[in-house]
């Protein structure tokens, strides 16, 4: 368990053990444990609107630091409505990602979290739990960016933290929009909205030719970036063709499946499902109506034409490692 700053309250993901919180604290925490188990079988709908009642019912002017691996821990705001959820303890975050993480950790390759957020895989790749792989951050809004650095700081910089966005190519100006952190796109949500922030794009090729991928022949590239999956590919042209798997988002309330047909289609990858429900390769898009399950989030397929990477893959699907 890692000491708490005095700013703190640090709760270890795993055993769910607390420090550095107050009795208020405490029970804001269990509150949180109790909606994340009572609203796991409505796939978590509501628990924003429930961290954010704890929040002012039990208010903190602390920070939570997640331990979330080996000498890995995540500093978000107090009750944060969509990171909070961690406070469950081993919550299954994000499992697709988990699964491929956890089977590359004996291949050296390099990372690129596209829409890394407060940096939560950048942390855990480029920490003991991954054998430490050279990792790059990469997130536009500058609010969200600041808890990104941060993190970064807290993890002894251990990966490299950039600010801009996501891109088809390299440096163009896009806005920023929405309200929530962990939702926030460079696609206009209605012809009249407004945006307060403006950011450079980078592609996906020219983060790989970044210097601290140097002598790296093998990439990991997840792709959480709200809306834009297509550009980010477009952008990515050379990855395509290399020893690449990535991670990209499919929303649930996309019921046409438009990232899972453009990646099989036009960019002949073949596509996976390693998440919950089954460990399996999808041979056709219209498949993802059995496994997007919640119009109102996010599922991640992994994808790649590489013969590394394919190997690596139909290996799982024929008998799939434990998530431990």
């Amino acid at each position: 368990m890692l000491a708490a700053a005095a700013r703190d309250i640090t709760i270890d993901a795993r055993s769910g053990a607390v420090e550095g919180a107050s009795f208020v604290e405490r029970s804001a925490v269990a509150l949180l444990r109790g909606a994340a188990v009572a609203l796991k079988p409505l796939h978590n709908f509501g628990f924003s609107y429930v961290a954010r009642f704890i929040r002012t019912a039990l208010p903190s002017s602390k920070d939570m630091v997640f331990v979330v691996g080996q000498a890995s821990k995540m500093r978000v705001g107090y009750c944060d409505p969509y990171w909070a959820i961690l406070a469950e303890p081993n919550y299954p975050y994000e499992t697709s990602v988990r699964a491929l993480v956890v089977d590359a950790r004996d291949v050296e390759y390099g990372f690129i979290d596209g829409g890394s957020n407060h940096g939560y895989w950048s942390i855990i790749v480029s920490g003991p739990d991954a054998r430490s792989k050279r990792t790059v951050a990469i997130e536009a809004a500058p609010d969200t960016f600041k808890r990104l650095d941060d993190n970064c700081e807290l993890n002894e910089r251990r990966f490299v933290a950039l600010h801009k966005a996501i891109g088809a190519s390299s440096g163009d100006k896009v806005a920023i929009y929405g309200a929530k952190h962990e939702a926030r796109s460079t696609v206009a949500p209605s012809a009249d909205a407004t945006s307060a922030w403006e950011v450079e794009t980078i592609s996906v090729d020219d983060l790989a030719a970044l210097p601290l991928f140097e002598g790296i022949d093998k990439f990991l590239v997840k792709l959480d970036v709200e809306g834009v999956e297509i550009p980010a590919f477009a952008g990515a042209s050379r990855l395509l063709d290399s020893d690449a798997v990535f991670v990209f988002e499919d929303h649930g309330s996309d019921a046409n499946h438009e990232n899972t047909r453009h990646v099989m289609r036009k960019l002949n990858l073949r596509v996976f499902w390693l998440g919950e429900g089954g460990v399996r390769e999808i041979s056709d898009a219209a498949e993802l109506a059995g496994i997007k399950k919640s119009s109102r989030r996010g599922y991640d397929m992994v994808a790649t034409r590489s013969p590394f990477w394919l190997a690596r893959l139909d290996r799982l699907v024929a008998g799939p490692a434990g998530l431990q």
